[in-house]
Formats: C-alpha cells, sequence, structure tokens
C-alpha cells in the first residue's frame, strides 16, 4: 500500500496544474549613428641638435650654443662665407591617412614668429617666415618617411648672445 500511495503522490503532484510566477520584464534599444570621417596625422621624426619627441607632433631640437667656428651640433655641417655662416641638417616628417582616398598630401612650413635681423630659415630650399604658408612638396607620399634639408644662416653682423630660437610650424593638406 505504501507504493501504491507515493505512485499516487507522484502522479498527482505532475498532474496539478504548475503555478508560474510571473516574471517582470523590460526592454530597450540603443540606435548607434555614425559617419567615418577621413583624417590624416603628421610626425616630426628627426632632426638635428639635441632632439626629443621623435614620432610626435611636438618634437624639439636644442642647437646649444652656436658658433661659426666652435663646436657643431649633433647632425649638422656647416659653410661659411666671408659674411655668414649656414647650419644645415635634416628634418624627417612622416604624413599617414586614414579612409581616405587621397592619393597625396601637399606639406607645408612657416616659422611661428619673424626670425632674428639677417637671420634666413630654409626648409627644402624653400625660405620660411612667419606671414606666410611656404609649400614644399604638393606631392607627398603617404606614409613614407622623406627628410627634408634645414638651413639656418647667419650673418656674422648678429651680435654675441642673440637667440635665433624660433619654432617651425608644418602642416599637411590631403590632396
Amino acid at each position: 500500500m505504501n507504493k501504491g500511495i507515493i505512485g499516487f503522490v507522484i502522479v498527482a503532484a505532475l498532474a496539478a496544474p504548475t503555478l508560474v510566477s510571473a516574471q517582470d520584464t523590460a526592454s530597450g534599444t540603443l540606435t548607434v549613428t555614425g559617419t567615418v570621417m577621413s583624417s590624416i596625422n603628421l610626425t616630426i621624426d628627426s632632426a638635428g641638435g639635441t632632439f626629443t619627441g621623435a614620432g610626435t607632433s611636438a618634437a624639439s631640437s636644442d642647437l646649444g650654443s652656436i658658433s661659426k667656428f666652435g663646436a657643431l651640433p649633433a647632425a649638422f655641417t656647416r659653410t661659411t662665407t666671408p659674411t655668414t655662416w649656414t647650419l644645415a641638417s635634416n628634418i624627417g616628417v612622416t604624413v599617414v591617412k586614414a579612409n581616405s582616398i587621397s592619393t597625396a598630401y601637399t606639406l607645408n612650413a612657416k616659422l611661428a614668429t619673424a626670425p632674428a635681423t639677417a637671420v634666413i630659415w630654409q626648409v627644402h630650399a624653400k625660405t620660411l617666415n612667419a606671414a606666410t604658408v611656404t609649400a614644399l612638396t604638393a606631392a607627398g607620399v603617404w606614409g613614407s618617411a622623406p627628410t627634408y634639408v634645414w638651413t639656418i644662416e647667419i650673418p656674422d653682423s648678429l651680435p654675441t648672445t642673440s637667440a635665433i630660437d624660433n619654432v617651425i610650424q608644418f602642416s599637411a593638406i590631403s590632396g
């Protein structure tokens, strides 16, 4: 009889309606919109002097104390004339792109401030000033790392301890 009662209880439990507790639910959505835009990035990779900030867009080069006949800053050469002397080195600039069909870029440069009297700054044989942007190349190759000759011509008439400090501002425009 115990087996009969146990069997009856099991059958009754399976046959009885199951009480299901209702669960509260909620839902939501997030609509995402966006447009991929092309972009470019410019980095200064190398320069003469004590160079810092390689691979960034805000590098610097410290030439230290310079003179017509004294020691040269690292990676510079010097030429002299009877009235001037010129320091020369290279500047490495890389421009990369993303999501762009542009095949080339224009690299420009200008000085942040007017140079000291009669001091001439050049990059890629183009004289720079603080008033206008100068195109260095109109057919820059994306992702390459070209170097551009950088010169500073200093007159013998420039007073001792004169600062020649300046900033070369590079810009790239996709073509």
